[in-house]
């Protein structure tokens, strides 16, 4: 268990509001992602772990999701890197797939950079916390937006209704990231 005390008093690299605001989130996301109940814990199956990278910086953090149900990401998981700017939580946190990790037509393959609205600063509300955050790059595993999409052949794919062949290009690249992640 981290010593909420000792990050709480840090200051080195946030504003006091930060520190505050991501301190209170820390021990929300705990709670939450230890709990069995699914009333408490509504991202089980979802978010399977969501920490910062080293428990004396609370402004880089990495979560893991699995790829929702019923699309080529099922069965397969997911490392997100995420920045948080001593701004937040008046701008948004910095939000990134590992690179080459997956292929999908809001993310740039080569850098994980995720195009989703609410995280850009003119969509962006304080109201927004890491885990929901979090859960919105998974719900955009589930339901890709290919009007402003990152991979434009991808999106060409899916606007032109062609589901199987994107669904089954998805499924040869994460089966090669398996063939080379297992060798």
């Amino acid at each position: 268990m981290p010593n909420f005390w000792i990050l709480e008093n840090r200051r080195s690299y946030t504003s006091d509001t930060c520190m505050s605001r991501i301190v209170k989130e820390y021990k929300v996301i705990l709670k939450t992602l230890a709990s069995d109940d699914p009333i408490a814990n509504p991202y089980r199956g979802i978010i399977e772990s969501l920490n910062p990278i080293d428990e004396t910086d609370l402004s880089k953090w990495e979560a893991i999701i699995s790829g929702p149900s019923d699309t080529p990401y099922e069965n397969h998981q997911f490392r997100i890197l995420i920045e948080v700017p001593s701004s937040y939580p008046m701008n948004p946190p910095k939000i990134s797939f590992m690179q080459n990790n997956i292929l999908h037509c809001n993310v740039k393959s080569a850098t994980g950079e995720i195009c989703l609205n609410i995280l850009k600063p003119e969509e962006w509300t304080p109201v927004w916390d890491l885990l929901h955050c979090v859960h919105a790059v998974w719900r955009l595993l589930r339901e890709p937006v290919c009007d402003s999409p990152f991979d434009v052949d991808i999106g060409n794919i899916i606007r032109c209704g062609d589901m199987s062949a994107y669904q089954g290009i998805v499924k040869y690249f994460l089966a090669e990231r398996e063939r080379i992640n297992n060798h």
